[in-house]
């Protein structure tokens, strides 16, 4: 799927926002047309917000361990928003082309490590694309997440 010059301006700034590259520009560039152009821009910036969680959850259980204090409650929670976001990537993925779905398909959703392995990748896509609006920037029909109105 050939992307807009708009979305790749986009992708341009997240990576300078973020001042590193994306693991996959492509897939987010389909994702942020797919939310614009299906008017879905909310909830993929719910989407962004459940991955910004779900990395820094996964960090913070790194770090403290399976012994930790929170761990348990840390962990459910982390499943239960890494299942959101699964479902809202994917309700994304249905509205693209059918060699694009089939290809984010096997990426991403199927069972396997290394599959899940992409997923977490393009979760802390989703990260930077959170904190790039968070920042400022701002996706065509999207409200500001920092003064909506």
């Amino acid at each position: 799927m050939a992307l807009k010059k708009e979305t790749h301006d986009i992708l341009r700034s997240l990576e300078r926002s973020a001042n590193k590259k994306l693991r996959y520009p492509e897939v987010i560039g389909e994702l942020v047309e797919s939310a614009v152009e299906n008017g879905l821009t909310g909830k993929l910036l719910d989407a962004a917000f459940l991955a910004k969680f779900v990395t820094r959850s996964m960090g913070v259980m790194q770090r403290i361990g399976v012994n930790g204090d929170g761990y348990d409650k840390l962990r459910e929670e982390s499943e239960a928003n890494l299942a959101k976001a699964s479902s809202l990537v994917r309700s994304f993925v249905d509205h693209l082309p059918p060699e694009s779905r089939l290809r984010n398909d096997a990426l991403f959703f199927a069972l396997s490590h290394d599959s899940m392995r992409r997923f977490v990748g393009l979760l802390e896509d989703l990260t930077v694309l959170k904190n790039w609006t968070l920042d400022g920037g701002k996706l065509p029909g999207a409200i500001d997440q920092r003064n909506p109105e």
